[in-house]
C-alpha cells in the first residue's frame, strides 16, 4: 500500500490523498484552498508522476474537499467519482456557485461550466453502509459510513488484498439539529487517516453555546439592533436556522424577522429534497410535505432591493447569510453597514481561516478587550469599516474535538495513523495524545510526502452478509413492493437494516436508486431506521394493518396546514373543526365558487390530512359588499345593496353613469357566482309574475280580501300582502310566503287571482326566517329531542341545520325532515 499527500496535510484546505492498493490508484477527496496566499489547487503533478487516477472517492461536499474535482476529472476522464446521493446534490450547488465567483473575481478560472457538467456525469452514488466494488479486475471493496459533520458526509473504508484503510473525512460524533452523529462501527483497518482540525482542544458544551447565542441575540433585539450571523451556507446555516426556529417557538427568543440570504437558500432546498440524510423528526416532516426551515418568522431574501429594505428598516431582525468567513457574498455586504452601529451584533459561529476578514474581526474583538484605544478598522472587500458593533464568538463547530478523535482511534485501533486536515500545532498535540492511548505508529505527513506501507498480515475483515435474491424481471414499484416486503420478512427478517442498493440487489432488477427510495418512503411496508434514515427495515406484520388505515392528522397540525393549502386569495376567512367527526370546517367568502375552483386542492387536502372538508353554505355579505365597492368606479355613488339569496341576485342602487356594464356584470359573476342587478334592471322580468288578463283593477282592499278568501282553506297562507308601484306608476301586489318555494306551489291559485283582481301578482324573494326556525324547534320538541344550539339557516342553499344532544332513529329523522320540507319548502339537516 502506498500513500501520497497532495494537499490537506498540515493545513485545512485542498484535501487530496492518494492511495495505491492492489495495483489501483484511488484518490480520497480533491478540494481547494480558501486562502489567497497559496495555490488554490492540490499538487496534481504528483498524481501524474504516480501513474494517474483510477477512481475518486469523496467524503463530503465542502469545497475544501470537492472544489478541485472538475479540474482533476478533466485530466483523468476515465476515473469515475463516488459519493453519497446527497453529497452529489450539494456538490453541484457549491461548484456552480464557485463558477460565479471565479467569473467575477479570477483572472483565469480553474475550470469552466462544461467541466463541472462532465464531472457530475462521471459521478456514481451509493448509500452509507452499502459495500460496492469500483473495479471489475480487482477485489477492492469500498463502504461509506455516516460521518455526521454535514448531511451526506461519509467516512470511507477501503479493503483489499494488501490491507485495509479507513479515512475519517470531516466527522462529528454528537447529534446536531439537522443530522445524527457519526455512525462508524468497530472496523478493523490496518491504516487510518484522521482529521485533526480541533485535535488540540475540547469543544464547549453545545447546548450552553446555543443558549448563549440565543441570549445574545435576545439582548440585541430588545435594544432595537440587528444581528448578522455569517454562516457557511452548507451545514452551519441550517443548524442556526433550526436553533432560532426552536427558540422562537418555545418563546426563549423574542419573536422577530429572521432573514436567510445567499447560497444558504439553495442548500436548504437540497436538504428538503433529501430527507433520508437528516434526523428522523425532520425527515418525517418532509415526508408530510412540510418545509423544515421557513415559517412565518423565517423567510428567504429574494433580491438586492429586499436587502436594502432590511438594512434601512428600523425593525430589529436576525440575518443568516453566507459566506461564513465574511470573504464575500451577502454577509460581507450586510457587515459593511451593520458593523457601524453599536446596537448591532455580528455572531461568529464557525472556523475562520487565518487570512479571512472573519479572523481579523475576532482579532479586533480580542485586542479591544485589553486596549480600548486600539484601531478597530476592518477591510471588508474594498471597503474600510469602523467596527462599532458588538462581536460574539459561539462554539457551534461540526468537527470532532480531541476526545472524539481519540475515541474513534481507540475504537478502530489501526496499526498506522496519519493525521491531516489541521494546523501543525493541533496535529502534533493530537499525535502525542494518541500515542498515550494506543500502541500505533502515528504520522504527521506534509504535502508531497510519500509513504510505502508493507502489511505482512492484513487484519481479517468481517464478511458482508449475502442475502437471497428474488431475480425479478420487472422494476420495483408501488404496486409490487408488498412482494419485496413478504420476501424479506420470510427470508431475512425485520431486524435487518438494508440500504436501497441492497434492496435493489435482493429484488434483482437494476433500476435507479432514487426512484426506489421514493417508493420505499411512500410505502407502508418499509420504514427508515430511526438513527440511520438511509437504511430501511421491513415493517412488522402487526403494524401493516394500522399503517394501511387512513391517516388522520392531529387537529392543530391540520388547522396549521389549512393556510398552506388555501391562502388569502382563495377567500378563506375562517377555519374550524368538528373533532369527533374529523371534519375540517372551511369558511369561504363565496362558497360555491370555492367549491368549484378549488376542488382539486380540497381533494388533495383531504387525502393529505385524513379530514373531510365541509364548506360554509352562506355567502359572506361583508365580502360581497367589498367586491361591489371595488368593482364599481369611484365616482359612482352606491346608495343601497340588496342580496336576494333565493334568486342568487344582488341589486345595487346607484347614482351616476356606468360605461362598462357588461364587463362589470361578468366580473361580478366570476368572483361571486351571483347575478348583478343595477338600479331598475330586471324590473319588467315577468318570470315570477302572475299577470292579469283584463285591463281594469278592482279596489285594492277588495283585491286583498279576495286573496285571503282564496287561501283560507289551503295549507299555506301568505303572511304578508303588499301593494306596490312599478317604475311607471302601475300598482301590483307582492305576496310573501314563509318561503318563495312554498308560494310557487300555488301558481294556479295566484294566476286565477290575478285574472279576478286585475292586478299583476308577484312572489317575494324573502323568507320568514323566524317562523322557519320556530318550526324546526317545534318539530324537534314534539319528538322529545333537545338541541345543542339554535338552528342555523342557510338561505343560499335553502337549508336549515339543527344539532342534537342525542342520537336519533332514522325513521324519526326522516319523518321530521319530510314534515319540515312540506311546511317550509326548505331542507332540514339533522346532525
Amino acid at each position: 500500500m502506498k500513500l501520497l499527500f497532495c494537499g490537506g496535510a498540515g493545513e485545512v484546505g485542498a484535501s487530496c490523498y492518494f492511495v495505491q492498493i492492489d495495483g489501483k490508484n484511488i484518490l480520497l477527496d480533491c478540494g481547494i484552498r480558501l486562502t489567497s496566499s497559496k495555490d488554490a489547487l492540490p499538487d496534481f503533478r504528483l498524481l501524474q508522476e504516480s501513474g494517474g487516477i483510477d477512481a475518486i472517492i469523496v467524503s463530503h461536499a465542502h469545497t475544501d474537499h470537492t472544489g478541485a474535482l472538475p479540474a482533476l476529472s478533466r485530466q483523468f476522464p476515465n476515473a469515475l467519482i463516488y459519493m453519497t446521493h446527497m453529497s452529489k446534490d450539494l456538490t453541484r450547488v457549491l461548484l456552480y456557485d464557485s463558477l460565479k465567483i471565479m467569473e467575477r473575481e479570477a483572472e483565469i478560472p480553474i475550470y469552466a461550466e462544461n467541466h463541472v457538467r462532465e464531472m457530475l456525469n462521471r459521478t456514481l452514488c451509493f448509500s452509507p453502509e452499502f459495500t460496492f466494488k469500483p473495479f471489475n479486475d480487482a477485489d477492492i471493496n469500498i463502504t461509506f459510513y455516516s460521518a455526521g459533520h454535514i448531511a451526506g458526509a461519509a467516512s470511507i473504508y477501503i479493503t483489499g488484498a494488501e490491507g485495509s484503510l479507513f479515512y475519517s473525512g470531516d466527522f462529528c460524533a454528537f447529534r446536531q439539529n439537522t443530522i445524527e452523529g457519526a455512525a462508524i462501527p468497530k472496523l478493523r483497518p490496518d491504516v487510518a487517516i484522521f482529521e485533526a482540525t480541533y485535535g488540540d482542544r475540547l469543544h464547549a458544551n453545545r447546548q450552553i453555546e446555543e443558549q448563549r447565542l440565543i441570549e445574545s441575540i435576545n439582548q440585541v433585539i430588545v435594544e432595537g439592533g440587528k444581528v448578522l450571523v455569517p454562516a457557511f451556507a452548507l451545514g452551519r446555516a441550517q443548524e442556526i436556522i433550526l436553533i432560532l426556529k426552536k427558540a422562537i417557538n418555545k418563546r426563549k427568543l423574542t419573536s422577530c424577522p429572521v432573514y436567510v440570504d445567499g447560497m444558504v437558500k439553495d442548500i436548504c432546498r437540497v436538504y428538503n429534497l433529501n430527507p433520508n440524510y437528516l434526523k428522523s423528526e425532520l425527515a418525517k416532516k418532509l415526508f408530510k410535505g412540510t418545509d423544515i426551515f421557513y415559517d412565518d418568522n423565517i423567510t428567504a431574501v429574494e433580491n438586492p432591493k429586499q436587502r436594502r429594505e432590511i438594512l434601512e428598516s428600523k425593525t430589529p431582525c436576525v440575518i443568516i447569510a453566507s459566506s461564513g468567513m465574511l470573504t464575500g457574498g451577502p454577509s460581507q455586504m450586510y457587515a459593511q453597514t451593520l458593523a457601524k452601529d453599536e446596537r448591532n451584533l455580528i455572531a461568529i459561529t464557525g472556523y475562520q481561516d487565518e487570512e479571512s476578514p472573519g479572523r481579523d474581526l475576532l482579532r479586533i474583538m480580542e485586542a479591544s478587550e485589553t486596549d480600548k484605544n486600539r484601531d478597530k478598522t476592518l477591510k471588508l472587500g474594498d471597503t474600510e469599516v469602523d467596527i462599532k458593533c458588538k462581536v460574539g464568538r459561539f462554539g457551534l463547530s461540526a468537527h470532532a474535538d480531541k476526545i472524539e478523535i481519540l475515541n474513534l482511534a481507540n475504537n478502530l485501533y489501526p496499526r498506522r495513523i496519519f493525521l491531516v486536515h489541521g494546523n501543525p500545532e493541533s496535529i502534533n498535540s493530537l499525535g502525542k495524545e494518541i500515542q498515550k492511548d494506543i500502541n500505533s505508529f502515528v504520522y504527521a505527513p506534509e504535502n508531497g510526502e510519500v509513504y510505502t506501507i508493507s502489511i505482512k498480515k492484513p487484519r481479517k475483515q468481517k464478511n458482508r452478509a449475502e442475502y437471497p435474491k428474488m431475480d425479478k424481471s420487472k422494476p420495483l414499484d408501488s404496486e409490487n413492493v408488498r412482494e419485496l416486503w413478504e420476501f424479506i420478512t420470510a427470508n431475512i427478517g425485520i431486524s435487518a437494516a438494508l440500504s436501497v442498493e441492497e434492496l435493489i440487489e435482493i429484488w434483482g432488477y437494476e433500476q435507479d436508486a432514487l426512484e426506489v427510495k421514493r417508493i420505499l418512503n411512500e410505502s407502508i411496508y418499509f420504514e427508515p431506521d430511526r438513527r440511520r434514515m438511509f437504511l430501511y427495515h421491513a415493517v412488522k406484520k402487526s403494524e401493516i394493518e394500522k399503517l394501511a388505515a387512513p391517516k388522520v392528522m392531529e387537529v392543530n397540525e391540520m388547522l396549521a396546514l389549512v393556510d398552506e393549502f388555501f391562502d388569502s386569495e382563495t377567500g378563506l376567512y375562517k377555519k374550524g373543526a368538528r373533532f369527533d367527526e374529523k371534519i375540517a370546517l372551511l369558511y369561504f367568502n363565496f362558497p360555491e365558487i370555492a367549491r368549484l375552483k378549488y376542488a382539486d386542492k380540497i381533494e388533495e387536502f383531504e387525502k393529505h390530512t385524513g379530514w373531510q372538508v365541509e364548506i360554509n353554505k352562506n355567502i359572506n355579505t361583508q365580502a360581497l359588499n367589498e367586491v361591489i365597492y371595488n368593482l364599481f368606479p369611484k365616482d359612482v355613488l352606491i346608495n343601497k345593496i340588496s342580496f336576494m339569496p333565493q334568486s342568487r341576485k344582488v341589486r345595487v342602487i346607484i347614482d351616476g353613469e356606468l360605461t362598462n356594464n357588461e364587463e362589470l356584470h361578468k366580473d361580478f359573476q366570476e368572483i361571486t357566482g351571483l347575478s348583478l342587478l343595477i338600479n331598475d334592471e330586471d324590473e319588467d322580468n315577468s318570470g315570477d309574475d302572475f299577470l292579469s288578463s283584463k285591463n281594469g283593477q278592482i279596489e285594492q282592499n277588495q283585491a286583498l280580501r279576495c286573496i285571503d278568501e282564496a287561501f283560507s282553506k289551503l295549507p299555506h297562507k301568505p303572511y304578508k300582502k303588499s301593494i306596490k308601484l312599478t317604475k311607471s306608476g302601475v300598482k301590483y301586489i307582492e305576496l310573501s310566503f314563509i318561503s318563495k318555494v312554498i308560494g310557487e306551489q300555488y301558481c294556479d291559485t295566484i294566476t286565477k287571482l290575478a285574472k279576478e283582481t286585475g292586478y299583476t301578482i308577484k312572489l317575494s324573494d324573502s323568507c320568514n326566517q323566524t317562523e322557519i326556525i320556530n318550526i324546526a324547534k317545534r318539530l324537534a320538541f314534539e319528538k322529545g329531542l333537545k338541541l345543542k344550539k339554535n338552528p342555523s339557516i342557510f338561505l343560499d342553499n335553502m337549508l336549515v341545520q339543527i344539532v342534537l344532544n342525542q342520537d336519533i332513529d332514522d325513521a324519526v329523522k326522516a319523518e321530521i325532515q319530510s314534515r319540515f320540507l312540506a311546511l317550509t319548502g326548505m331542507t332540514l339537516e339533522i346532525i
